[in-house]
């Protein structure tokens, strides 16, 4: 299956970089979108929900600039179809591997509940039939250090897909209100739900601006973003 898949995302990534050789190599569409089909082919398939997570939002992304790049007449609507039917149809089946990855960790945690009730049965055996305190205490470590990793993950997760969430708000504020300064995309994300500081906002325009995703003018105060 992962196979396929890596091939599939082969041919789409080669027939996005021969739909982008029509672009002008001072356009940031052509690179910007040349770098996502990329870091799509390169994104491991290993079925976790942080990596389905990050190829989704890759997919989106280059959804949102091949609109960009059809209502600037760079290509066609007939190749904007295509490239969006295919990575549409691949978004399907990367979402497979989730549900199989899914069913996976499903029987990993029967297998742990089964092992829970042995050892249950264990404690109740008399102490010359159990491990010793050495042996005792490695597997409390063990626990320990799993719950630790476990906590951790949860975190990344959450402060990535925040920022996922807050980049997509900010290109569609872009794309409906136009040029507008920091202080108002911070509104306007508020306004949509959002709690976000103006700093943050800072930052998170800076990257989209250093992939090419977005534009600014002016200077300080005055700086506006736009599309």
């Amino acid at each position: 299956m992962f196979d396929d898949i890596k091939q599939k995302t082969l041919k789409i990534t080669e027939a996005l970089y021969r739909t982008t050789d029509l672009f002008s190599d001072a356009e940031p569409l052509k690179w910007s979108m040349r770098q996502n089909a990329l870091d799509i082919l390169n994104c491991p398939l290993s079925g976790s929900p942080q990596d389905i997570g990050h190829i989704n939002f890759l997919v989106k992304d280059i959804f949102l600039k091949l609109e960009l790049a059809t209502g600037g007449t760079f290509i066609s609507k007939t190749n904007f179809e295509v490239l969006r039917r295919a990575y549409s149809e691949l978004l399907e089946e990367v979402s497979s591997v989730k549900d199989s990855y899914k069913n996976l960790l499903d029987s990993i945690v029967n297998l742990n509940e089964t092992k829970q009730i042995s050892d249950n049965q264990i404690k109740m055996l008399p102490k010359d039939v159990v491990g010793t305190k050495e042996e005792n205490e490695n597997h409390e470590e063990e626990v320990e250090n799993e719950a630790v990793i476990k906590r951790e993950i949860k975190h990344e997760d959450v402060t990535r897909t925040g920022n996922i969430n807050r980049k997509e708000a900010l290109i569609l504020a872009l794309k409906t209100r136009g040029p507008v300064s920091v202080g108002d995309l911070a509104k306007a994300l508020v306004e949509a739900g959002t709690q976000v500081s103006e700093k943050t906002v800072q930052r998170e325009l800076g990257t989209l601006v250093a992939t090419g995703a977005i534009k600014q003018e002016g200077e300080k105060r005055w700086r506006r973003y736009f599309l």
